[in-house]
């Protein structure tokens, strides 16, 4: 075979061998940037998500804090307690029915017209939960958000990792990498601003609720014991 006929042979199976190369190459570079575009795309929207999700919990918040100041202001606790201590039934019974709070008509529901203290007992256990179902509202967001918003942090800075390592793997430089790493990291930062001031509100709002319920029940055994007295 002539020396010319086998270099055309080995040149063209060099060349056909760059191309596949460089076709590989090609493909290669264009995975890693789709993947690199698509993970900014994703971790942007978690951002954004988190963001939404925190402006939720701040109106939650605000509302929750509205309703248990006015709640508050409007009980008078302690003068109904007084005319409790006073045994003066028909000043008890006109201070409960003329009030529009709701944890005073929580012992209207349970004391007035009811024959026995059993009786009492269960109507405001009954009327007890349907109130604490209306203080609750919006606690459970709070308390999923406290859970979960520093998953979701995660998930976007391991997204922004995964772009780090893409930049790497396209030879984008360490200043690339370091910057992605750096950017996937604040997800979690987002995540965690958005857990703990939901945490820290349940927590505030659960211990609210549960002060005042008890408060109300005092008043509700105070009644009873000053009705039974009475009786008797």
């Amino acid at each position: 075979m002539p020396s010319s006929k086998i270099y055309k042979i080995g040149s063209s199976a060099f060349t056909a061998k760059s191309r596949g190369l460089i076709k590989l190459n090609s493909l290669r570079f264009f995975a890693m940037n789709t993947l690199i575009l698509l993970t900014d795309i994703v971790e942007k929207l978690i951002l954004l998500l988190l963001l939404g999700l925190s402006v939720w919990s701040v109106a939650i918040m605000i509302d929750r804090r509205k309703y248990f100041r006015a709640l508050q202001q409007s009980f008078k606790g302690s003068e109904l307690k007084e005319l409790l201590g006073r045994g003066s039934f028909e000043n008890v019974k006109k201070f409960i029915s003329d009030s529009t709070n709701p944890l005073v008509k929580l012992i209207s529901q349970s004391c007035l017209e009811v024959p026995s203290a059993q009786a009492i007992d269960r109507k405001f256990s009954a009327h007890s939960k349907e109130l604490r179902r209306e203080m609750e509202k919006g606690l459970s967001v709070l308390a999923t958000l406290g859970s979960n918003a520093p998953f979701i942090g995660l998930f976007g800075t391991v997204l922004g990792i995964i772009r780090a390592f893409a930049f790497l793997g396209s030879q984008a430089g360490s200043a690339a990498v370091m910057s992605g790493v750096s950017q996937a990291l604040y997800a979690t930062a987002v995540g965690l601003l958005v857990a703990i001031p939901a945490v820290v509100a349940f927590n505030v709002f659960s211990k609210k609720i549960r002060d005042l319920l008890q408060q109300t029940e005092s008043l509700k055994d105070l009644y009873v014991a000053q009705f039974h007295s009475k009786e008797g």
